[in-house]
């Protein structure tokens, strides 16, 4: 990664909690936006996302270089979108982050013990 996607990432990070679960979505492979809907509310225990919401963060993220335009499905008119490098860097220090937010959580015992870690 170079000095300057170094910067850039400093000054995306913390993520949004939205940013979050689509770039989470992504890191399974390249998605269009209906997947990316369906992907969230999958992997996050039910949390949906509004189309008009989504489109506007996919547009910025890709204005910011987490993500990126790839071939369409079958020729059609949906647009696959997927991470990039940055865009990978910038989920694994978010989800590093959150694990240590859970940590300090369950150090609180604000998380049932029985819940694995």
């Amino acid at each position: 990664m170079s000095e300057a996607e170094r910067q850039l990432l400093e000054t995306l990070l913390p993520l949004q909690p939205r940013d979050y679960l689509i770039l989470f979505a992504l890191a399974g492979g390249p998605l269009h936006g209906h997947g990316i809907l369906k992907a969230v509310e999958e992997e996050s225990g039910g949390v949906t996302l509004d189309p008009a919401n989504l489109y506007r963060s996919l547009k910025r993220l890709e204005r910011d270089t987490l993500i990126a335009r790839s071939g369409g499905q079958g020729g059609g008119r949906r647009q696959n979108f997927e991470l990039t490098d940055v865009g990978g860097e910038a989920l694994k220090a978010e989800a590093q982050r959150l694990v240590l937010l859970a940590d300090a959580a369950r150090a609180r015992s604000l998380v049932d013990p029985k819940v694995p870690a």
